[in-house]
């Protein structure tokens, strides 16, 4: 093996140096995921923990290095429990980007693009039904599924699992519909779902003025592989959230380019 530096009594190697880069990019993307969430100052909790542990037992203090060593013993399940929402998370982006998906890419790219026509019909639909809610004031919140599904939310709203139309949309979503609470799931060329109830995000730093149809996109997007088009019930303006970001105020133009951008 070759030694690339030697300092003092320790030899570096090109294995080392890789080392040190994997973790730095692992904690990163770790800091990357938590940053702006309440677990982020539980994670430098358990850090701290960590570094005291070994401290302590680089100085020879066995009952106190006993009791953490025991407490960060159950730290993976502590883990597990408390960044459930973040753990998903990661593993959803590392699959958006998995070789199952390219291997679906490459099977089913002829009959993905011989559907070309129907998206263009989806797109319009979606389109115009956003623009007269937008112009009427009729609060709105659309999911668009990318690749997985959101079947664990079907069972919370009533399936529709009819073609997309711009005149089914807003009937949908017409407040004097039982329906236009909660979100309406789409996935392909179809309505799945309409009037599902999604999770809340509590993450700080989510402006006051934001209402719960906005909050809950966030939340959504947080966790699972879609985007949300929200139309408000106040202004009329529409939003457009991804990944936990959500960005306001766009127009019916910057929507089909995010859309199209989106479902490809």
């Amino acid at each position: 093996m070759v030694f690339l530096i030697q300092i003092g009594f320790l030899n570096v190697t090109l294995w080392d140096i890789l080392d040190i880069l994997i973790v730095g990019f692992l904690l990163f993307q770790i800091y990357k995921l938590l940053k702006g969430s309440l677990g982020f100052n539980i994670f430098l909790g358990l850090v701290a923990i960590y570094v005291l542990w070994w401290i302590v037992g680089a100085l020879g203090m066995p009952l106190l290095s006993t009791i953490l060593e025991q407490f960060i013993s159950v730290g993976m399940i502590a883990l597990l429990i408390v960044f459930q929402p973040e753990v998903r998370r990661f593993l959803i982006l590392v699959g958006q980007g998995s070789l199952q998906t390219s291997l679906v890419e490459r099977i089913f790219g002829k009959a993905l693009s011989s559907g070309t026509g129907k998206n263009e019909k989806v797109f319009k639909e979606i389109l115009k039904a956003t623009k007269q809610m937008s112009e009427e004031k009729t609060g709105a919140l659309m999911l668009v599924t990318i690749g997985s599904g959101l079947d664990g939310l079907y069972s919370s709203g009533i399936i529709i699992n009819s073609e997309i139309s711009a005149q089914l949309l807003m009937s949908i979503f017409n407040k004097h519909s039982p329906l236009h609470d909660g979100a309406t799931i789409i996935s392909g060329t179809h309505i799945i779902a309409a009037s599902c109830v999604l999770p809340v995000s509590d993450r700080p730093g989510i402006p006051q003025s934001l209402g719960l149809r906005h909050r809950a996109a966030i939340g959504i997007t947080e966790t699972a592989n879609v985007i949300a088009f929200i139309v408000s019930e106040e202004t009329g303006n529409i939003s457009f959230a991804k990944r936990g970001e959500i960005m306001q105020n766009i127009t019916i133009d910057q929507m089909g380019k995010l859309l199209k951008k989106a479902l490809g």
